[in-house]
């Protein structure tokens, strides 16, 4: 039976000094605060929980003055700027331009069997269950956050890995797990890889600010869908870790 709850594909344009901005009303050290992260904290200003998430930053024609945001959501482009409209405070307002404001219903089902081909921007980490030691010496903690690449090489340091590799088994992985549909190995091509700072506030009464480093990763290669409710489920809430910081937004068209 098909996922009844409808989505939408959203695509804004956000205005980067606003996002400056924005990264110094909440007090982010922004040397150090990447773009995905100054444009998820002016979504969650702008729309709260109804904002676009997973969400994917990319660079348009005009990208000196505007970050331009793709997502999916709950709401389409009119509520989205309603939403915007109560309590937003005026300044955090302006930094979109609604006219360009678009949105589109994502589709109902998804047919088993139908070819895709994808792209994800993605964070390939892995918490280890326990604490361990590999035989080159590395130690891990229980429920820490690695990098896959570094989690499969730490503990199996006589084999030969490449980072597309270890990153490809992981997305495979991530469909084993979640189901919705079977990716094609052959197919999973690395674009782009990069470690990048992560600027993210503590919870608590300090909220304090920590900086980590994660892989960054973009994907792309075909899938075929194998069940359209749990595919939906997938594409709805993305794909991996650290979706908040632009992360995990799975991008699929006609193979």
């Amino acid at each position: 039976m098909d996922d009844p709850t409808p989505f939408h594909m959203v695509r804004l344009w956000l205005e980067s000094p606003g996002l400056t901005t924005v990264g110094k009303m909440n007090h982010l050290p922004l040397s150090q605060t990447s773009t995905l992260y100054l444009a998820h904290c002016a979504l969650k200003e702008l729309f709260g929980d109804r904002a676009p998430k997973p969400f994917h930053v990319e660079n348009g024609e005009d990208s000196g003055r505007y970050v331009r945001v793709l997502g999916y959501a709950g709401a389409d482009s009119e509520a989205l700027e309603s939403e915007a409209r109560i309590g937003t405070d005026p300044t955090i307002y302006d930094i979109c331009d609604w006219d360009r404001l678009r949105s589109k219903p994502m589709p109902e089902s998804f047919p088993e069997g139908m070819q895709l081909s994808f792209e994800v921007r993605a964070c390939p980490i892995v918490r280890k269950s326990s604490a361990g030691e590999g035989p080159n010496g590395r130690e891990w903690r229980e429920g820490q956050e690695l990098d896959a690449f570094l989690s499969r090489a730490w503990e199996n340091p006589d084999e030969e890995l490449t980072r597309e590799g270890v990153y490809r088994d992981w997305l495979i992985r991530q469909f084993e797990v979640r189901g919705g549909a079977a990716i094609d190995p052959e197919s999973v091509g690395m674009s782009r890889f990069s470690i990048e700072r992560m600027v993210r506030r503590t919870h608590g009464d300090d909220r304090s600010v920590n900086v980590i480093k994660r892989p960054d990763v973009t994907l792309h290669g075909t899938l075929e869908v194998t069940d359209s409710d749990t595919f939906r489920k997938v594409l709805r809430s993305g794909v991996g870790g650290h979706k908040t910081f632009g992360y995990g937004m799975l991008k699929v068209q006609r193979a």
